[in-house]
């Protein structure tokens, strides 16, 4: 298939070459009124589809012929038209600050662009060189910091992870909270499935979104409500990020290079002591599992060691160019990265292809086809249960890393320092327990619009997106846990496929002198199919003989999942004088998954009302607006909920068909999310500054719960529809020109967001439930009545009625006889702090970002504690400890116990009190780093533009929250984990338990234009 692919790009290119030849080159400045060059100004030949813009320092090159006129345009400034002759070779022009209106144009639902002034909901953007620079294997964990109300939370698992990615907070039981992404107006499959549902951990499967290549993005738009994302139906209430790539431009073959290579290292990890060694009760001994013994001579590094540097490359280039007629824009990119765990490394080949024709005056289209070859090796299992993470952390203190690389004898025995019926030499996880995945996906898109008419055009729009996956899995013979009789093999393939068509109209119509309206009306077909094939062998008949032929027992892999959502929409914006805006939304969709008619109806209407324009206001306020959106947006459910299902299971003579123990919900209803938005866009002293403030108000019902059943209804729990879960919170975007002089420039933006999340209601017989379906070892994220989503319960030091601490009669802490809340694992509130300098051709750019409140329980630092290994343990190591508290006679506490009795006894091993365990997960970092500069070439140099930056992400934090639980004597214990990584990217969160660490890194880039 690529060879294929490839040959069809080359013919493409040769085919346009001769076209492209037949221009020559127009030079150019832009400048401002202060005489500064300006980066980023379209430059378009008027008349045609040819076009450019300017480079940092404001300079441009277009291939014209003849005579014609040049059209200026950029955000914040008017625009302006300059002629040129056949014997013209250079122009220079001056924009003038635009003191009263935003002309900037922003892509909406289903593609459409709409002025950004007349919206009725909020709507952030980023242009995409600036997700070019400070890159990560997954483009949406660089949007930290840069978006209000926008959070995202990596994956555990090392390169490739899937990440989470929330706007205005959770609001689905069940269903995802991660925001729809939608790539060039059509929906972008960002499947998760297989995330990590309790702190007994597991490996988790990849995202869609780490196919995105950030090379070919234009930019993101981020809308954070219903009201901006109603059009794209069932899937987009929890907020969308419309992605829009690039395309080829008219005039000569212009091509793009972007080269990067960064150094990843571990940016934190747990502080261990360095005192004692192996053993237990004050005495070393070699086979004991923890660090308890005496003092004496330890390893200081042999944690850090065992983590690598890695070494992350990305090359890539694009090339665009074509005619009046038609443009094609092709880019390949390769990116390489390693992780910080030995033989975890991604590979991935991405190869773009778009073209874009003007057939006639009246008949447009435009055709796209992406492939990706993505490759994941050894993908790494994170959680409490033998993962590799934990596997390096209960390394005694006073053992070599050097003699435990020999992880096996000649016959394949597992070597280890103790015995162990769970946890491993680390270097055997590594290099005996695989699991690797390979992607191909490929991802088609067709587009035709025909004007009908001046005022109305009609357009259709087919897409594919079609992946594999090819999961191979194996544990040698001998892998504790996880490997039978001659070790264990699994192989199973996924398929994935969408489908969507979109058939819509567009229109525009002066009603009166005053009054004109803008509206759409079309409709949509989607369609996902999803099915895995595949075995597992429980054993082989020749130990390491990974093929399913050698299996002692094979176990099927088998899952199927179709289902279709037909949907009706329209809109109408109306618009009074260009300053009073009504926009009115509609959308109705058929889904399979739902009992018939299988319809559900949702609308909205927002107004805007742009105040500087509507009156005289004082000069310091260059433009005001305020705006007010109201939404009622509709979620399906998943398939086969509706009936009784059935499986088949091994047995008996023939097999047998079984019942499943959930009871199906026939009356089954959509999840639907009523939606309240306010909010305003002030301008000051000539669009220098600005403010965009919101707030919102969310309310989610019909949520899907399992009601337990009791064991002679023949089920175990039945599927009903209940629950309201309301949001509300503000959003504040604050902008600054902080210095505009010719010389030095000073740009700021200043993000901040707070949501409030409240359980008003589950069902009369459901008053609280664990999220992701299950309650953890550690602690356990629920929802319950009264609460909000994400209250994170566990065993805590009991108190008596005075909130005194209670001790046992040996002076050791008591525990509460159940899990009881400690906190929330949602942040108060969040900020970001950007900042972009430039002088003469150098650029810095600075972000911190910070996430404030929440709180995290630590199942890493409880088995730090339980072996001696963490550094606050060597406090009371002699004895001496008596705890601040009393007996359950209310007597006060006398008994003196040592550091040992009182970790192993609070930490339990793998099952913890988590209260002891649980972190403050407020942090402030510097997130982003960046050191740029601009050469100055000359203008017959065949290299066009060079830019050379250092990049720099996650160099330090100014602020790491401290554990909850202040214990006396002990040293005060900060965040020893990254509060941005979790253990996967479903609604399980909260519980840190065998993370792989956060990685700072720090490289270059070099950027050149031919």
């Amino acid at each position: 298939m690529l060879k294929h692919i490839l040959y069809c790009i080359m013919m493409v290119l040769v085919a346009a070459g001769p076209l492209w030849a037949q221009d020559r080159q127009l030079s150019g400045t832009v400048r401002d009124d202060r005489g500064q060059g300006l980066p980023g100004v379209n430059v378009q030949l008027k008349g045609s589809t040819r076009g450019t813009t300017t480079a940092a320092d404001g300079t441009f090159r277009l291939g014209v012929s003849g005579s014609g006129t040049l059209v200026f345009s950029s955000i914040g400034f008017t625009s302006q038209e300059s002629t040129f002759s056949a014997g013209t070779s250079q122009v220079t022009i001056q924009l003038v600050t635009d003191d009263r209106l935003l002309n900037e144009v922003v892509v909406t639902a289903l593609g459409i662009e709409k002025s950004a002034k007349t919206l009725t909901y909020a709507a952030q953007q980023i242009d995409g060189a600036k997700l070019t620079q400070v890159r990560d294997a997954n483009f949406v964990n660089t949007l930290s910091g840069k978006i209000a109300g926008l959070q995202v939370v990596q994956g555990a698992g090392g390169v490739g992870s899937a990440a989470r990615v929330t706007l205005r907070g959770n609001r689905s039981l069940n269903g995802t909270n991660n925001a729809l992404i939608v790539v060039d107006g059509v929906v972008f499959d960002n499947s998760n499935g297989g995330q990590v549902s309790s702190d007994f951990g597991g490996y988790n499967g990849s995202d869609g979104a780490a196919n995105i290549n950030p090379d070919d993005i234009e930019s993101v738009n981020v809308l954070k409500g219903a009201a901006g994302s109603v059009l794209y139906g069932s899937r987009a209430a929890n907020g969308v990020m419309i992605i829009t790539t690039k395309r080829g431009k008219a005039g000569r073959i212009s091509v793009d290079v972007n080269s990067g290579v960064v150094s990843e290292s571990p940016m934190l990890l747990p502080e261990f002591q360095n005192t004692y060694t192996q053993g237990a009760g004050g005495k070393s001994n070699t086979t004991a599992s923890g660090s308890w013994g005496a003092a004496g001579k330890t390893y200081p590094n042999n944690v850090r060691d065992f983590f690598r540097n890695g070494v992350s490359t990305n090359n890539s280039i694009g090339v665009s160019g074509g005619t009046e007629k038609m443009q094609t824009y092709f880019s390949y990119t390769h990116n390489y990265n390693q992780g910080l765990i030995p033989n975890n490394n991604l590979t991935r080949h991405t190869f773009n292809l778009r073209v874009s024709n003007q057939i006639s005056k009246r008949f447009s289209t435009e055709g796209k086809i992406t492939y990706v070859l993505q490759d994941i090796g050894n993908k790494i299992k994170v959680g409490e249960e033998s993962g590799i993470v934990m596997n390096i952390y209960k390394i005694p203190r006073s053992v070599d890393l050097e003699s435990i690389k020999t992880y096996e004898t000649t016959d394949g025995v597992p070597t280890y320092w103790t015995s162990s019926s769970i946890y491993m030499n680390p270097y055997w996880t590594i290099n005996r327990t695989i699991n690797s995945e390979k992607r191909n996906r490929i991802t088609l898109l067709g587009q035709a619009n025909y004007k009908l008419t001046d005022w109305l055009t009609l357009t259709g729009r087919i897409s594919v997106d079609k992946y594999f996956d090819r999961n191979l899995r194996s544990f040698y013979n001998r892998t504790l846990l996880f490997a039978g009789n001659g070790g264990t093999y699994s192989a199973f393939d996924t398929e994935n496929l969408e489908q969507n068509i979109d058939l819509f109209a567009q229109g525009n119509n002066q009603i009166t002198k005053d009054i004109k309206v803008n509206y759409t009306v079309g409709a949509q077909l989607s369609k996902r199919f999803n099915q895995t094939i595949g075995a597992t062998a429980n054993g082989l008949q020749i130990p390491n003989k990974f093929d399913l032929g050698f299996a002692r027992a094979l176990q099927p892999i088998s899952g199927l999942s179709q289902r279709q959502v037909n949907g009706a929409f329209a809109s109408a914006t109306f618009s009074l004088r260009d300053y009073l805006i009504l926009d009115l939304t509609a959308r109705n969709d058929w889904s399979s998954t739902l009992p018939a008619p299988h319809s559900y109806f949702y609308p909205s209407v927002g107004v805007t009302a742009i105040l500087s324009d509507m009156m005289k206001l004082p000069d310091v306020i260059s433009f005001a607006k305020v705006r007010a959106a109201y939404t009622r947006v509709g979620n399906d459910a998943s398939p086969y909920l509706l009936q009784q299902t059935y499986s088949f299971a091994q047995g008996g003579t023939n097999g047998f068909i079984q019942r499943d123990a959930t009871q199906a919900i026939p009356d089954l209803k959509p999840e639907l999310t009523n939606s309240l938005e306010l909010g305003l866009d002030w301008r000051f002293v000539q669009n220098r500054f600005g403010i965009d403030l919101t707030y919102y108000k969310t309310n989610t019902i019909n949520q899907l719960l399992t009601l337990g059943l009791a064991p002679a209804s023949g089920f175990s729990a039945q599927y009903v529809n209940s629950g309201n879960i309301e949001n509300h919170g503000i959003e504040m975007a604050l902008t600054g020109k902080i210095l505009s002089g010719r010389a030095l420039t000073w740009d700021m933006t200043l993000n901040f967001s707070r949501n409030v999340n409240k359980i008003i209601s589950l069902h009369p017989d459901i008053k609280k439930a664990a999220l992701a379906g299950g309650f953890g070892r550690t602690s356990s994220p629920v929802v319950a009545e009264g609460g909000s989503y994400g209250d994170i319960e566990t065993q805590r030091w009991s108190t008596d009625a005075q909130g005194r601490y209670i001790v046992d009669a040996n002076g050791k802490p008591v525990v509460t006889t159940g899990q009881v809340a400690v906190g929330n694992f949602n942040p108060k509130f969040m900020m970001g702090f950007q900042n972009s300098f430039s002088y003469k051709g150098f650029t810095l750019g600075v972000l911190f970002d910070g996430r404030f409140g929440g709180v995290i329980t630590s199942g890493s630092e409880a088995n730090l504690a339980f072996d001696g290994n963490a550094a606050y343990t060597t406090a009371f190591r002699e004895g001496g400890w008596v705890l601040p508290g009393v007996t359950a006679a209310g007597e006060t506490n006398t008994k003196a116990i040592n550091a040992e009795t009182f970790w192993t006894t609070v930490s339990g091993g793998r099952y913890s009190w988590g209260e002891f365990f649980t972190y403050d997960a407020t942090n402030v970092r510097m997130r982003e780093l960046t050191l740029g500069y601009n050469f100055n070439l000359p203008g017959n140099f065949f290299v066009k533009r060079a830019r050379l930056t250092a990049v720099a992400r996650n160099l330090f934090f100014l602020y790491r929250g401290k554990a909850i639980l202040d214990l006396p004597g002990v040293p005060t214990r900060q965040l020893s984990f990254d509060p941005d990584i979790s253990l996967g990217a479903g609604n399980f969160q909260g519980v840190e338990y065998g993370n792989v660490p956060a990685s700072r890194s720090v490289g270059v880039n070099l950027q050149l234009s031919f």
